[in-house]
């Protein structure tokens, strides 16, 4: 069948946005929920972890064994049918976890009766058996790990989709720990410099359209060219490095170029990198030449200057005034590149977004004024998909990222060179 689930991160609009431009040349999008996304293939994810370590908004990849249309009811036999051809006749006690996604319900209510009903079918088949899923909710990532479900084969996985309920068992989990060794042992970090998240940096990558969700042959040489000219200490350098691209990267601050090198360098010490290469230099991004734009870059993916750090929102007064100098140094950017660069260059950019409340400060005039320049704003999900699975879309054709605990965000652009 090669129907596969992904289920979405926090920023589900985001994630689904980096799963439109990742599976538009191998995957075939059949529904879209705020939990997951379902796509079928041609031929199976190959290994399917493989896939899950190139998407930074996916949580889980499962493989979808059975559908139905009919009842809620009819989860559970399905399930236990599932576990009892897979594990009879095994000796050890089999482990099992049940999540549910897109249920608007309570998961408990979801999971507990299921729960009961497998666990008797269960008992009735002679299959000694245990669950562990505490409290009647969703197992963390962490304990699914620790239990090894993802090898044994035993997590299942109820999704919700618009017309059907889809039910199958993950084959792979994100790795949040990769994630966590990426941000935090790199050996050089500047908080003072913005702190993007390398799950981020991922999806802006993969925004791009250029990544392939299979693991590309190791004796591919070609590889393509990413180029950051707000490199900061490389975290979309060092991402890209682990997508296969060749990267540049630039930064008008030496100091932060000497950074971005450790970091570069660390990262191609822990990964066979397939004859990619790696070049950094000092360059004020707005006075950028053909010479330092040779080759010409597939793709440019960069994080903007954010602002001063802040530890409240401020007023409406700096926030102004913090916006129109990000909004000047823009608009001299991209003037300033339009001639450097080949028709059809995409540009991912995060720039600020102050939050107040539920509401975010942006830069208004800034997309009209670089349309003036010979660019266009791409929407970072297509119009055809969101009008297909009624998702919403801004005039902007932004998305924000951001997190509880931070008073600024980053709205994120797909811009196109005409």
């Amino acid at each position: 069948m090669n129907l596969y689930a992904f289920i979405l991160g926090r920023k589900n609009l985001l994630s689904t946005a980096e799963l439109c431009n990742v599976l538009k040349k191998d995957g075939h999008i059949i529904d879209i929920q705020p939990e997951s996304l379902i796509a079928s293939f041609k031929k199976p994810l190959l290994p399917p972890q493989a896939s899950l370590n190139r998407l930074g908004g996916t949580i889980k990849i499962v493989e979808i064994f059975t559908e139905t249309s009919q009842t809620v009811e009819s989860i559970a036999p399905a399930i236990s049918e599932y576990l009892i051809n897979e594990f009879k006749g095994q000796s050890d006690k089999l482990t099992y976890g049940l999540s549910a996604y897109n249920f608007s319900q309570k998961h408990e209510e979801i999971l507990k009766s299921n729960l009961s009903f497998i666990k008797k079918n269960l008992k009735d088949a002679g299959i000694k058996a245990r669950y562990i899923n505490k409290d009647y909710k969703n197992p963390k990532s962490a304990a699914i790990k620790d239990e090894g479900l993802v090898q044994k084969g035993s997590e299942i996985v109820i999704i919700k989709g618009e017309h059907k309920y889809f039910i199958g068992i993950t084959k792979a989990l994100q790795d949040f720990e990769a994630y966590s060794h990426r941000d935090f042992e790199k050996p050089a970090r500047d908080p003072k410099l913005g702190m993007l998240p390398p799950k981020l940096a991922q999806i802006m990558i993969n925004l791009g359209g250029l990544t392939e969700i299979y693991t590309p042959d190791e004796h591919n040489e070609k590889h393509p060219l990413l180029y950051d000219p707000f490199t900061g200490t490389g975290t979309i350098l060092t991402e890209g490095l682990l997508l296969d691209y060749s990267v540049v990267g630039s930064d008008i601050s030496p100091e932060v170029i000497e950074k971005a090198d450790k970091n570069v360098k660390w990262t191609k010490s822990q990964i066979n990198t397939y004859n990619q290469t790696a070049r950094l230099f000092p360059k004020d991004a707005t006075t950028l030449t053909n010479h330092d734009l040779t080759p010409s870059p597939d793709l440019i993916v960069t994080e903007s200057y954010l602002g001063p750090a802040v530890t409240s929102l401020p007023d409406q007064k700096t926030i102004k005034k913090n916006l129109s100098y990000v909004e000047e140094l823009l608009f001299r950017f991209f003037k300033n590149l339009h001639p450097l660069i080949k028709k059809n260059t995409p540009v991912i950019i995060s720039i600020p977004a102050y939050k107040e409340k539920h509401e975010f400060h942006t830069i208004k005039n800034l997309p009209e004024r670089i349309t003036k320049l010979g660019y266009k704003i791409v929407p970072l999900i297509p119009k055809e998909i969101s009008a297909k699975f009624s998702l919403p879309q801004t005039e902007r054709h932004s998305l924000i990222y951001d997190r509880p605990d931070q008073y600024v965000g980053r709205e994120i652009f797909k811009i196109v060179r005409i």
